[in-house]
């Protein structure tokens, strides 16, 4: 029995290195929704696995994906899959926005990375801003110029704290 286990993964391993060497044809992605939180952004990506592929992350889990999924977002240095799973994944970039006066600026980034750009479009990316707002792009190829106000800094309520 332990010898078919071992066939098993080795065939598994070679099928998925011929899928990265060919690119990310496993991978269909749907949608992406970015959200805006001060200088950070939230991705959110709604895909498609191929047959292979689902099967796979079903009975072994998404790790194998993790190095496919944060290179979607190449462009970005701190890059942290937060989850994944057979239809989506939500990733967290550490400040992907630049302030200046009073806004965080996001800019353009192809989505795929700056050294392998994706080469097919996306067919829907949303920005969501934290006032709940929401901005829709068609048919992308990486994310949009967009800005964001900055939180403004909390009044001093001028009251002594009652702990001291």
């Amino acid at each position: 029995m332990r010898p078919i286990a071992v066939l098993f993964a080795v065939l598994i391993v070679n099928a998925l290195s011929v899928c990265s060497a060919a690119g990310s044809e496993y991978i269909d992605i749907k949608d992406v929704t970015m959200r805006l939180d001060g200088p950070n952004a939230t991705f959110e990506l709604n895909y498609s696995l191929d047959t292979f592929t689902r099967f796979y992350v079903s009975a072994l889990g998404c790790r194998y994906l993790e190095p496919e999924l944060t290179s979607f977002l190449g462009g970005y240095r701190d890059v942290m899959l937060i989850r994944a799973d057979t239809e989506g994944a939500t990733m967290q970039v550490a400040d992907a926005g630049k302030y200046n006066n009073g806004y965080y600026l996001f800019e353009s980034m192809p989505f795929g990375g700056i050294g392998k750009p994706l080469n097919k479009t996306i067919p829907s990316f949303s920005v969501v801003y934290p006032s709940g707002r929401t901005r829709t792009f068609y048919n992308v190829t990486g994310t949009q110029n967009v800005f964001s106000q900055a939180a403004l800094p909390l009044a001093k309520s001028g009251r002594k704290n009652s702990q001291s």
